[in-house]
């Protein structure tokens, strides 16, 4: 047992000298802590003992291969539920994340919707989309400490009035939850958006699919990672081409709404626009109304359906876009907006704290 103890405790301070340091990690999707300089200040100060912290937990030695490892040793001892996710068997291994209501900030958020809808003086839609823990909670254990979304979305429909368009997507997504959501990861799949975009324009939408050569561990599995874990499969829509899409605040411009370098990634999600901007314009080269989409990370996959029907869409997230140049209402006078679509998950109105950017 000496031996064994000696052997981790050398072994793994060798390791860490050996290996050079990870800027980045695939599996947790974030920058990894680097080596802090010293200086005397720092020291007095404590920065530079807690970025050593930080530091030496980053970059220690197999890190990915141990968390997996604890979140194995954790299920086998009967735990369904690590780092605010439950793990059930549907299926295979698939991660729910849990919800909690809060009312308060819901009608906060919903508030800020209507007042941003009363004042534009043209239509405006509500789009909003359950997580898959609306439709699994029969499926968590005995005492699961999750709300029904169901419940709040209905509590939604209460607060919207008759100022804003409402579309709660429950019934829709109830018909194949399996196949409309990730097991991996908190979005909703291609199948999920398309079922959803659908719903909301009341028709149906063609054309071919296209997969990622590669299997999509998403943002729940880095929570908990587990080698019981089946990727899921990443598809999109053939049709991702437009006639131009900008990142406006970025002063980029591309002719598809799919970067393609993130097909080879762990986070596959972000092959659409490559992540979440304040503010992208796509002119799509159909016919058709000019459209403004609210939204957050939901609503990226459902673009390569929703621009088949609009000559022009912007999005606008207000987690990135605090007025910079004007106000959301001014931006829709100048685009001359036909109608606003305001497209979020229920977790992010349950939770998001940006809506007040639309005053």
């Amino acid at each position: 047992m000496t031996a064994v103890f000696l052997i981790f405790v050398f072994g793994f301070a060798a390791a860490f000298l050996v290996t050079g340091d990870r800027e980045f990690s695939e599996t947790e999707n974030r920058s990894l802590a680097q080596k802090p300089e010293f200086s005397w200040e720092a020291v007095k100060s404590g920065k530079f003992t807690s970025g050593l912290e930080s530091y030496i937990s980053d970059q220690l030695f197999a890190k990915d291969r141990l968390v997996t490892l604890k979140t194995d040793i954790d299920r086998a001892l009967g735990k369904s539920f690590l780092n605010r996710v439950f793990l059930i068997d549907e299926g295979g291994l698939r991660y729910i994340q849990q919800y909690k209501e809060n009312r308060a900030q819901i009608e906060q958020n919903i508030l800020c919707l209507k007042e941003f809808a009363e004042g534009i003086g043209i239509p405006a839609d509500l789009m909003l989309i359950p997580n898959a823990s609306a439709f699994y909670l029969d499926k968590l254990p005995a005492g699961a400490d999750c709300d029904d979304q169901r419940e709040s979305i209905e509590y939604v429909r209460s607060l919207v009035g008759d100022s804003i368009g409402f579309y709660p997507m429950t019934a829709p997504l109830s018909e194949d939850p399996q196949k409309y959501y990730y097991r991996t990861d908190h979005h909703w799949t291609y199948y999920g958006a398309k079922a959803a975009v659908e719903s909301y324009l009341g028709s149906s939408i063609g054309g071919e699919l296209r997969h990622a050569e590669e299997g999509f561990y998403g943002t729940l599995y880095s929570k908990a990672p587990s080698v019981f874990a089946k990727a899921d499969d990443f598809i999109y829509a053939d049709s991702v081409q437009a006639e131009q899409v900008e990142w406006v605040n970025e002063g980029r411009i591309s002719g598809s709404i799919l970067d393609e370098s993130f097909l080879s990634r762990k986070d596959k999600y972000a092959s659409f626009f490559g992540g979440n901007f304040g503010q992208i314009r796509i002119k799509t080269g159909c016919p058709g109304e000019k459209l403004l989409v609210l939204k957050d990370s939901y609503a990226n996959a459902a673009m390569q359906f929703l621009m088949q029907h609009y000559s022009e869409i912007t999005m606008i997230d207000l987690r990135y876009y605090h007025m910079q140049e004007k106000s959301v209402s001014e931006l829709c006078r100048e685009y001359g907006v036909d109608r606003v679509l305001m497209l979020y998950n229920m977790d992010f109105i349950n939770e998001d704290r940006n809506f007040v950017w639309l005053e």
